[in-house]
């Protein structure tokens, strides 16, 4: 527990205008997917200014290996003996959608909201994490544990900013990865496999003899028997059907699919299906890829002519899209530090579980795959807007606030 008197203060020197201030410099500085470089830098300065040490690192793209970006990992080194916390979110952007009303990228500030691409996902509560941090080094607050400070690049493509720091070794006891949440504590979180099948057939034109007719069995009506297996996207497979689960208390309605991409070329006799599940804690990826070959097994019985390449992860072995599901008890130390801060900045108990988060998964689900408890949790409510992504993104000064407060005491707690 945190003495409330040494919370206080580090709290009195969590300063609206400073989050503010940094985040519409965050914001107002592009940064596309693996286009983060600038704002690398940039961060990187913020990071030494408080005394970190920082290291920077290369991170490859995924399919393309000629491509590179680069980001940077802030360390404030304790006193020796304690926890290592990690804050993690991401600087890359959303595509920029159609119908913004004001610049994306000024940050404009009015009525106590910033406006502007990644102003809730993820600049805004970077900003707010990293001004926690400030805080607290202001108020003389000891510490024995470390904090990373992690604004990574590629979110976007499978959390491959993250995935980079895995296999450069950098690890933590706990953390806390910043994501629009609407400041609840995502303590339990989807996972997602995508799935792609590959469908194939003799070439046929509309000459044909009886027995290359026999022979034949469309790519695309092949998919179409498959989907009509799978069921439709975006409702909860149903229980007992063809998808073997537990169903989570905190995730309801899940888990689910969604059909992505059918593609075939006008002449070519292959055609590819790919679709996304879902998954609730419990669930692995060899369980769900035995009950895809089950359901094609039993289509190649009823239709002998079916020819179908099974491929999990879609994008083969190291598919930065797998991501397992993810879960912590309301009791671990990590989710029971956050909700005591988030009590004492707001006065109010959280929501703790799937909450805003549901349907969402985040670099912390490769961080609690590799070994490092993870709870996403963040400003930001996706909620405001009829789809997402969306134009006029934006974030409210009082919820940014909330996350500085939070963090500051779960960092207190976890590594004083």
């Amino acid at each position: 527990m945190v003495d409330e008197a040494a919370f206080k203060r580090v709290m009195e020197r969590i300063r609206p205008d400073d989050i503010v201030a940094l985040a519409r410099k965050m914001i107002a500085i592009p940064s596309p997917n693996f286009e983060e470089g600038k704002i690398t830098d940039f961060m990187a300065e913020r990071m030494r200014e408080l005394g970190m040490e920082v290291t920077s690192m290369d991170v490859p793209h995924p399919f393309q290996k000629e491509r590179k970006t680069r980001q940077a990992v802030g360390r404030l080194k304790g006193e020796g003996n304690g926890p290592t916390l990690m804050i993690n979110g991401h600087l890359d952007v959303n595509v920029e959608m159609p119908g913004w009303t004001v610049h994306p990228t000024e940050g404009k500030y009015e009525d106590g909201w910033i406006w502007g691409l990644a102003a809730q996902d993820d600049k805004g509560g970077l900003a707010a994490a990293l001004c926690a941090i400030s805080a607290l080094r202001e108020a003389g607050t000891r510490l024995k544990g470390d904090i990373l400070y992690c604004p990574v690049a590629s979110h976007k493509l499978g959390g491959t900013g993250t995935r980079t720091l895995v296999k450069n070794g950098v690890r933590a006891d706990y953390c806390i990865n910043i994501e629009h949440a609407a400041n609840t504590i995502g303590s339990v979180t989807v996972g997602s496999v995508r799935v792609r099948l590959r469908t194939n057939t003799p070439g046929l034109f509309f000459r044909f003899t009886k027995e290359a007719r026999d022979a034949y069995f469309n790519p695309i009506e092949q998919q179409a028997l498959f989907i009509s297996k799978f069921g439709p996207s975006l409702v909860q497979v149903p229980q007992g059907s063809w998808l073997t689960y537990t169903p989570h208390k905190e995730l309801p309605n899940f888990p689910m699919i969604r059909y992505d991409v059918v593609s075939k070329e006008h002449y070519g006799r292959t055609c590819d299906l790919v679709f996304q599940i879902r998954t609730v804690p419990g669930m692995t990826l060899e369980g769900v890829r035995k009950d895809i070959e089950r359901v094609v097994a039993q289509c190649k019985r009823e239709n002998p002519a079916l020819d179908c390449e099974i491929i999990i992860p879609a994008n083969g072995p190291d598919d930065p899209f797998y991501m397992e599901p993810s879960e912590l008890a309301d009791d671990h130390p990590l989710v029971a530090a956050l909700t005591r801060g988030y009590e004492l900045a707001t006065g109010e108990k959280p929501q703790v579980g799937g909450v805003e988060r549901i349907g969402n998964f985040g670099d912390g689900n490769v961080l609690h795959a590799a070994g490092i408890p993870s709870v996403q949790f963040g400003p930001g409510n996706i909620k405001l807007y009829p789809e997402w992504p969306a134009p006029d993104e934006r974030v409210h000064i009082s919820e940014l606030m909330t996350t500085a407060r939070t963090c500051a005491y779960a960092i207190m707690e976890l590594c004083g």
